[in-house]
């Protein structure tokens, strides 16, 4: 019965919210999130960049390929957020599997309970 109150006001409070989602919709709120946090970061990444290298990228502008260095810089965003988004996926998974499996063994703790 310590166990089950020690969840209630611990681990349990957290996977209660959890469990309120279905897993799926759990999982692609949490995805947005990252690749919102991911974009955000990609871009302050890449305005250090531009930043540190202002000289030289204003020297070479003219130089350049425009066209190649966007699609570069699209390419290096794609696999940086498709990274973030599969790592978040992976990870949300996990969290609602192991929440779900946690509130189960604690309804089933419950119910052995008001079973005495």
């Amino acid at each position: 019965m310590t166990r089950m109150a020690a969840f209630e006001s611990g681990e349990g409070r957290q996977a209660i919210r959890i469990c309120n989602f279905f897993r799926s919709d759990y999982v692609i709120l949490n995805v947005v999130k990252s690749i919102v946090a991911s974009t955000i970061a990609f871009c302050m990444i890449l305005g250090l960049y531009i930043y540190y290298n202002i000289d030289r990228l204003l020297q070479d502008i003219y130089s350049m390929d425009l066209i190649e260095t966007g699609k570069t810089l699209i390419t290096y965003y794609v696999v940086f957020v498709g990274a973030f988004a599969l790592i978040s996926y992976v990870v949300y998974s996990f969290r609602f599997d192991k929440a779900k499996k946690s509130i189960r063994d604690y309804n089933n703790a419950l119910k052995s309970l008001g079973d005495k």
